[in-house]
């Protein structure tokens, strides 16, 4: 074992936590972070126990690393339930087609519809449709390439809504308030054509006021 590539040790770490991480669910996130730990320290006791010492010392610097990153993200109060692959069943999808897909849950025409992450405690991602005088919020029931609509999780008064919606490098993130009632939600939109045509009719929806 040469110790000039003892260091390689830590892309392990880094591949699963900034790679890797991002196309699993909580659970498998949870459950392969624990046993990339186990597997780092069983790896820094046999070649201690083979006395090579800077392997050893990469290994259980490795794990440390893996154990306060897999640490850092159970804190941040991410749920087993959502996962960021339920996006990827929208990326194909154009604005026509998941309003098509909330209007059979709804019952309604829908003017734009785009998947989003509300945050706030956990994040939750949903379905947002702009219907009649409400903004309703579905939820996401999609797995991998197969977008599906679920339940109405709230409706939220679409005339009163004051919006704010700006671009950033994870999407297009919004405030949604109602002064009177002193309600504020944030969360982020998919960058992408629904998340335009969605973030154009809030824009138009404040013109008249």
């Amino acid at each position: 074992m040469a110790d000039r590539y003892a260091p390689a040790v830590f892309l392990e770490v880094l591949t699963f936590w900034f790679v890797l991480r991002w196309l699993l669910v909580g659970r498998l996130v949870l459950f392969f972070g624990r046993l990339l730990v186990l597997m780092l320290v069983v790896g820094a006791i046999g070649t201690l126990g083979e006395h090579h010492y800077l392997w050893a010392a990469c290994f259980a610097a490795a794990g440390l690393l893996s154990w306060l990153l897999l640490r850092r993200w159970r804190r941040r109060g991410v749920r087993p339930t959502f996962g960021r692959p339920a996006f990827l069943a929208w990326r194909s999808r154009t604005p026509t087609e998941i309003a098509s897909l909330c209007e059979r849950r709804l019952g309604l025409l829908v003017d734009a519809a785009a998947p989003a992450t509300v945050t706030g405690g956990a994040p939750a991602h949903c379905v947002l449709a702009l219907a009649d005088d409400g903004l309703w919020v579905l939820e996401d029931q999609s797995r991998f390439r197969h977008p599906r609509v679920g339940r109405v999780l709230a409706s939220w008064d679409r005339t009163t809504l004051v919006s704010h919606v700006e671009h950033s490098r994870r999407g297009e993130r919004f405030e949604f308030s109602w002064p009177r009632e002193r309600a504020l939600v944030r969360g982020v939109i998919p960058s992408g054509e629904a998340a335009d045509l969605l973030a154009g009719h809030l824009v138009a929806d404040q013109l008249p006021y």
